[in-house]
């Protein structure tokens, strides 16, 4: 069984209302569409484009600003789910939760209009320090008509207990949503993908944020590309690369999830890392982990 995903490399340009930002994310969407996706992957926080609406203050006032927009971002893409027959992971978007707790906050769109969600685990310096945000605590794995997924966004890929708890708990494809300014973080975040994807026999999908608005601060100046990644063994290609997009340039980037290859790597490959695993020796353990079914 094999799916194709579709990562989008969004630019962020400067719009004077929200039918602009619902236009553009609409665009994109359909360009997707083109190569018949399961799954379409957003980055993370590119609903910062709704800040050009509201561009004075700190970055501590701009992010709490987004909040505001929570309902269009939401109706806007269960309608794009829901038109197109296809799950959407809408990047990130910081909320206010319930808890009263400001969280980036990445959702899964189902094509029914069902939404979950996943709250970034490990925040940034920024974030933490800047932007005063509060981290999630709770780690999900989600089931789809596909397979299970999990959501780490940027700097959640960074830490290799978090994909391997995912795995251990189901997942077959992780979706990372990233948001980098320098290309230390380009490279950081994607080196890592790569490497979960091989430690962990999982696919890996990552898509990054691009900007260049001198006027948003912190939030003006974004670089990256979208990366889709396979373990590497006989089943796959010999780098692991399913498909790469061109750095700091609007694009789709498109390829296919071979499943039943998947599978049959963690069973046969010759290097099958998931049975390797020296519980005897090492173990890492984990609070408030859920399994969420969809």
């Amino acid at each position: 069984m094999d799916l194709i995903v579709s990562a989008i490399q969004y630019y962020i340009r400067e719009i004077v209302d929200e039918k602009q930002f619902e236009e553009q994310v609409e665009l994109m969407t359909n360009k997707a569409m083109e190569d018949n996706p399961a799954f379409i992957l957003f980055p993370e926080f590119f609903s910062t484009q709704l800040i050009c609406l509201h561009p004075n203050g700190s970055e501590y006032d701009l992010v709490r600003r987004l909040d505001q927009y929570t309902d269009l971002y939401l109706n806007l893409f269960r309608r794009l789910s829901i038109a197109n027959n296809v799950h959407i992971i809408g990047g990130s978007h910081v909320v206010k939760d319930e808890n009263g707790r400001w969280v980036n906050r990445c959702f899964l769109f189902y094509p029914d209009g069902k939404f979950v969600h996943q709250d970034k685990i490990h925040l940034t310096q920024f974030e933490k320090n800047v932007c005063l945000l509060d981290a999630g605590s709770q780690l999900n794995i989600f089931e789809t008509e596909w397979a299970k997924v999990a959501l780490l966004t940027c700097y959640d890929i960074e830490f290799p207990e978090l994909s391997r708890k995912a795995v251990s708990d189901g997942a077959e494809i992780i979706f990372c949503p990233s948001w980098t300014e320098t290309m230390h973080g380009v490279y950081r975040v994607d080196h890592c993908a790569r490497a979960r994807a091989v430690e962990n026999q999982v696919f890996v999908v990552k898509t990054a944020t691009l900007s260049n608005l001198p006027k948003l601060g912190n939030f003006s100046t974004n670089a990256g590309f979208a990366g889709i990644y396979s373990p590497c063994d006989p089943y796959f290609t010999e780098d692991g690369i399913v498909a790469r997009g061109e750095n700091d340039k609007e694009m789709i980037v498109s390829g296919r999830l071979d499943l039943g290859a998947l599978r049959r790597s963690r069973e046969h490959s010759p290097a099958p890392l998931l049975n390797d695993v020296r519980n005897d020796v090492y173990t890492v353990q984990f609070h408030g982990v859920k399994l969420n079914k969809n």
